[in-house]
């Protein structure tokens, strides 16, 4: 009976190891492209991720993931836009590639939070209005 009971801390153990290793080279990846953004980006990420806390009284670890997974967004935006200068891409492609990267971002956020697209859309609407004020 008791080396059931390890054996079950062992991989509950195991499997929470493995999301922190996990969430941890997320961080490292997202630190790499957040260096490369602006430091406008960083203050609308860093607003955006303090917004959604009060709102939905994230843990740290829910922040962290939100970062990243906002980070992403902002990323794909930004590559979207330089490929579609660049002439790489039409307009059409770089809607695309936004809309995707929009909705992987909602869709992200759904999961972290455990709240419905149509609960959410009012903070979201709130926060494009807030993040054009934040300089």
């Amino acid at each position: 009976m008791a080396k059931i009971i390890i054996s079950k801390l062992s991989i509950t153990f195991n499997i929470n190891m493995m999301k922190k290793i996990i969430l941890t080279l997320l961080l490292a990846i997202t630190f790499t492209a957040t260096y490369s953004q602006s430091k406008h980006q960083e203050r609308q990420n860093k607003y955006f991720v303090e917004a959604a806390t009060k709102e939905y009284n994230l843990n740290k670890l829910q922040q962290d993931e939100l970062k990243v997974i906002r980070t992403a967004m902002v990323v794909a935006y930004g590559e979207a836009t330089k490929q579609e200068k660049s002439g790489d891409i039409t307009s059409a492609d770089k809607i695309s590639k936004t809309q995707e990267a929009s909705k992987n971002f909602n869709n992200a956020l759904i999961k972290l939070t455990g709240i419905q697209y149509d609960e959410l859309e009012p903070f979201l609407t709130r926060m494009r209005a807030e993040l054009k004020q934040v300089k």
